[in-house]
């Protein structure tokens, strides 16, 4: 992992904050990523840029890496346009298997920032619980396949998991692979041939029209690499024809009307692929496809009232052929070892070209514009996307609505990180008539470069937090508006946080939080997954844990943390010994559950697993006020040496126990 430097300069803040205000209607756009910790980006990009993330193959398509903007030609309808950006850019490789604690790879952080994300790389992993066909060996493939995938990410990934069928269980974009990996064991059963012939038609359409809306997500997000990975096992259409042969296994049971509907089914989804395939070109999203029937062989036919044999050779091999050809992707098919495949796959992807240009053509005319890329180098393969649709002039009559700077902000598809934003998130359960369930504190880190003046400035922060769910539904957002104040003479960066909550109910959430900077003109936004446990049905629940530092960076409002908790939390994960870092969270009883003494304790391993401190932590029952009590630890790094560490706090015992885990690095 990168070494994250947080040291921050004393400027002398002064902090003062208007009151809350109240939420604004909600907003109807679906959620995104989530976000990790990584440098800043190279890249810069102007409105009046054209951006592009070219890849480079050789034969055996192997990046080609070492280019420089002289390499490059660059066609618009034609024409040579000039290079105006480059940045190359190379994908960390994935995290190695600790051979020491397991933890650093399988705990995420629980903070999350914003910062390098045009350099991440974004992967749908699109699972068909649609049509995979009850196979047993299928199904076992299909979880071992993406576990592998999720292995393989490297440290600035992002990965979402989706379904065909069911997604109740999927992940928006996240680096977090604890939640992808629990996305991908909700996985079941595809529903293919599971109910009447003529219902399979559904699913296959289900199947085209999730690749589809992927397509149209990702093409939403310029200059960087982005691919879908396809795990399934394919229709059996043939879409280089209009309407392919009725398939015998898919229509065993259905009379010369039904194979006339098979007929136009595979007609409508040879269109819709077709369509797509135009939009991935223009976008350069590389659909990736994997079948987890592995290598297929010819069975016999089922007997009479038995289902159809599983997994048999067929036009599913040339469907999931043409989808990876059509749009610059990689088949992994009739094998039963995919490694390889998923390997190859990575390591095509893991170097690239940002190239932006200004289009000497500014006519606003809405028109498509053929984009073409030359490497004056034979024998290679370059691979972006084919063009652009050019501005087009607003009309006088219809003017578009104008977006707010805190809208685009909460809009992206993944967070703007135009300054560096983190953030962490606690749940807490919320006792009293009137009020919800659950309240999640919210704590924002900003470091902001500071506009050099001998006279003092007042910076205007304008917050808004807002909650999505899985299918993008919106739960309410809050405001909170604050100024800061900067000395004058001041200099380096400002680093100060800003402290909210949401009130939500039960149940998982991606929090979007957007600020504005009044004084840069600027905007922009961190997102991050968490759960809200359901407190009073748990025999046994556990809030978020809160970490407090001090010394702490300046913060705002001073009452952010009002009737929530007793401390002021912090973003801040890095300290030298001389801090005084303490943990802070609340245990709860349900309401069938009886109070009792709760047995918890904290400790301290290091980056080889080693336990460093252990502390017995118990709750005795008169600590519990309505079935609430607090844990405030003071965490003993003062004898720590340099080097990262995981702190854990559990609470109960057997399959109720709770625990709360947080990150940390030590620098002297």
């Amino acid at each position: 992992m990168k070494r994250i430097f947080v040291a921050f300069i004393a400027i002398g803040l002064g902090v003062s904050v208007w009151a809350q205000q109240p939420p604004p209607p909600p907003s109807q756009n679906p959620p995104a990523a989530a976000a990790d910790q990584t440098p800043a980006p190279q890249f810069r990009s102007t409105i009046e840029l054209v951006r592009l993330d070219v890849s480079v193959l050789d034969k055996s398509r192997r990046p080609v890496r070492g280019l420089t903007p002289l390499d490059f030609t660059v066609l618009e309808n034609g024409k040579p346009q000039s290079i105006a950006a480059f940045t190359p850019v190379d994908v960390p490789e994935p995290l190695p298997d600790p051979t020491g604690a397991p933890w650093l790879k399988e705990v995420a952080s629980d903070v999350g920032g914003n910062t390098d994300m045009q350099q991440r790389r974004l992967f749908i992993l699109a699972i068909d619980d649609a049509t995979i066909q009850n196979d047993v060996a299928a199904v076992k493939n299909v979880k071992d396949i993406a576990r592998n995938v999720v292995k393989k990410l490297g440290p600035t990934d992002l990965m979402s998991v989706v379904f065909t069928r069911d997604n109740r269980g999927s992940q928006d974009f996240t680096g977090d692979r604890g939640r992808l990996l629990r996305a991908i064991d909700t996985f079941t059963v595809g529903f293919r041939d599971m109910g009447p012939a003529a219902s399979d038609d559904l699913w296959y359409l289900y199947s085209v029209g999730v690749l589809e809306r992927a397509v149209d997500f990702l093409a939403d997000v310029p200059d960087r690499r982005k691919a879908i990975i396809y795990v399934g096992q394919g229709l059996p259409f043939d879409l280089g024809v209009a309407a392919a042969p009725v398939n015998a296994n898919l229509d065993y049971a259905r009379n010369g009307a039904g194979q006339i509907a098979a007929a136009a089914v595979q007609g409508r989804v040879k269109d819709q692929m077709n369509d797509m395939f135009e939009r991935a070109n223009r976008a350069n999203v590389n659909i990736y496809t994997v079948d987890p029937c592995g290598l297929r062989v010819p069975k016999p036919p089922a007997g009479q009232g038995a289902p159809p044999p599983t997994c048999l050779p067929g036009l599913e091999i040339d469907y999931m052929t043409q989808v990876a050809a059509a749009t610059g992707g990689r088949p992994i098919l009739n094998t039963n070892d995919f490694n390889p495949g998923l390997e190859a796959m990575f390591a095509e992807n893991a170097s690239y070209y940002l190239l932006g240009f200004q289009s000497t053509d500014q006519a606003q005319d809405g028109k498509f514009r053929q984009i073409e890329i030359k490497v004056n180098r034979p024998g290679l393969e370059v691979r972006t996307r084919t063009g652009y649709d050019a501005p087009r002039e607003a009309s006088a009559t219809r003017p578009k609505p104008a977006t707010s700077p805190l809208g685009k902000a909460m809009n992206s598809v993944v967070p703007r990180g135009d300054f560096p934003l983190q953030i962490a998130a606690a749940p807490f359960r919320l006792v009293g008539k009137d009020l919800p369930p659950a309240t999640v504190a919210v704590v924002v880190g900003f470091k902001q470069p500071i506009r050099e003046s001998p006279e003092r400035m007042v910076e205007n922060v304008d917050m808004q937090i807002s909650a999505w769910d899985n299918d993008g539904r919106s739960y309410g957002n809050t405001r909170t508006r604050a100024d800061v104040a900067i000395r004058g003479g001041a200099s380096g960066n400002a680093e100060y946080e800003v402290i909210g909550h949401i009130d939500l109910k039960p149940g998982r959430y991606q929090l979007r939080v957007a600020a504005v900077l009044e004084s840069a003109d600027t905007s922009g936004s961190v997102y991050f997954d968490v759960d809200v446990p359901d407190f009073t049905a748990l025999p046994l629940s556990m809030s978020g844990m809160l970490i407090s530092a001090t010394p702490s960076p300046f913060f705002a409002p001073k009452d952010g943390m009002k009737d929530i908790a007793p401390v002021i939390p912090t973003t801040r994960r890095v300290f030298a010994p001389t801090f005084k870092v303490t943990a802070y969270a609340r245990v709860y009883l349900g309401n069938k559950a009886k109070v009792a003494d709760v047995p918890a304790r904290m400790t301290i391993r290091d980056s080889e697993d080693k336990v460093v401190f252990e502390q017995a932590v118990p709750i005795a029952a008169n600590k519990f006020q309505a079935k609430s009590a607090e844990l405030n630890l003071d965490v003993p790094i003062s004898n720590l040496t340099n080097g990262q560490y995981l702190l854990t706090v559990e609470v109960g015992s057997g399959p109720t126990a709770v625990r709360r885990d947080s990150r940390f690095r030590i620098v002297r």
